[in-house]
């Protein structure tokens, strides 16, 4: 089975954030920190609570 290249989506409560330029997810203190190409982080609270591949969504719970 292949999976295409689309864009990923972080799903927080009822934002949709594109993960489009994202390199990185971190977790620091409670918190996700993203970071993307360019080195610029934000920073959102919570954590993980699903990664779906097949629909392309990380969940923050």
């Amino acid at each position: 089975m292949c999976l295409d290249n689309g864009t990923f989506l972080l799903i927080s409560n009822d934002e949709e954030i594109s993960l489009e330029h994202v390199a990185s997810i971190l977790s620091v203190g409670g918190r996700l920190k993203l970071v993307d190409l360019f080195g610029k982080s934000r920073e959102f609270p919570g954590s993980i609570s699903e990664i779906d591949l097949l629909n392309k969504r990380i969940v923050i719970g």
